[in-house]
């Protein structure tokens, strides 16, 4: 069948459809909606968009803030 290799296509995460977006400047957490990428969710608290839970980017964001944090313990 040339349809099976079509299912893995489009640039979701694969991170399955429970979880939460986490606002990356003031931490606010909402839970994820099935078929709605967090980047396209704005944070009902301060309008930042949002990062997936467990994500790449959401870890890139906690290395850098890991980072900062650091620096300024110095």
């Amino acid at each position: 069948m040339e349809n099976e290799h079509h299912e893995h296509h489009g640039s979701h995460s694969g991170l399955g459809p429970t979880g939460y977006c986490i606002c990356p400047k003031c931490g606010t957490r909402i839970p994820h909606r099935s078929g709605i990428p967090c980047k396209q969710e704005r944070c009902p608290n301060c309008g930042t968009v949002m990062l997936r839970e467990g994500s790449e980017e959401h870890k890139a964001f906690l290395e850098v803030m890991s980072k900062k944090n650091k620096k300024q313990g110095n």
